[in-house]
């Protein structure tokens, strides 16, 4: 999905670490010039306070943009390893800035998923994790209310098409171009020789029930980040967040150009 053009009077920065020359005042002299105003650490400022973050760094940096400043739209600049997410390498910043400012960018909005658990509700741009630490972990699948499956192995990724190129790559779940409205379901390392991942519409409701097992210590992660302790009985609920990812891009074929040059597919 493309969105109109951005009013952009401040912008905030995120970076991958204090170690690198990110020209800090060249870009702030270049927005001035132009009347923007540039917030060096946009995680010190309120959310829905900036027009536009700019992301230095590799998709460990982008998340943690899109989830400081959700629905602000996001431009990112490859600084780190991989970059699925990013648009390009830190050599093409300046040419991409002066795109930026003419107006020639899209924004690409992409399906995020709200989690769930004990009554707090979490926001996933790539995936939720339910897994163990030493014993197979047993969880029921009820997807719009219908039994779908009891998958009993590692655990269990819910992903975006947006995470299909982060954990779930690593699983051999596909890769989902993202644009197409659908969930990941994956179990992960099922013990059966029959293990599949599934496809749900973008608009499905999945409820995960944790059963009892061997294993004491569960956790759900969300895109990374803190455990979160789950005992046997706990459900979560996943479905479509309210709040899309918004990703600036200036090329139609940016993400195939990242699978090229990142997988070397």
């Amino acid at each position: 999905m493309v969105g109109p053009m951005l009013d952009l009077r401040r912008i905030g920065l995120f970076t991958r670490d204090t170690e690198q020359d990110y020209r800090l005042g060249s870009l702030a002299k270049l927005f001035r010039r132009t009347g923007i105003e540039l917030i060096e650490d946009a995680s010190t400022v309120e959310v829905d306070s900036l027009d536009l973050v700019i992301a230095l760094g590799g998709d460990g940096t982008v998340l943690r943009a899109l989830g400081a400043h959700p629905g602000t739209p996001v431009l990112a600049i490859n600084y780190g390893q991989v970059g699925f997410l990013t648009q390009a390498n830190r050599e093409h910043l300046d040419n991409l800035l002066v795109r930026l400012l003419s107006d020639d960018y899209q924004i690409e909005e992409r399906l995020t998923l709200s989690v769930s658990h004990r009554g707090r509700t979490y926001r996933a741009i790539n995936e939720m994790v339910v897994k163990g630490v030493s014993h197979m972990v047993e969880v029921a699948i009820n997807i719009n209310g219908r039994k779908v499956h009891q998958p009993r192995g590692d655990g269990l990724i819910v992903g975006t098409p947006t995470g299909s190129t982060g954990y779930l790559l690593s699983t051999g779940a596909p890769i989902v171009v993202p644009d197409v409205d659908c969930i990941l379901v994956k179990p992960l390392n099922e013990y059966s020789f029959s293990q599949r991942s599934i496809i749900v519409p973008g608009s499905a409701r999945i409820e995960v029930t944790v059963l009892p097992g061997r294993e004491p210590d569960i956790g759900l992660v969300v895109d990374g980040g803190e455990r979160i302790p789950v005992a046997p009985g706990d459900i979560v609920e996943i479905g479509r967040s309210p709040v899309p990812a918004r990703l600036v891009y200036f090329d139609d074929d940016y993400f195939f150009r990242n699978l090229r040059e990142r997988l070397r597919w």
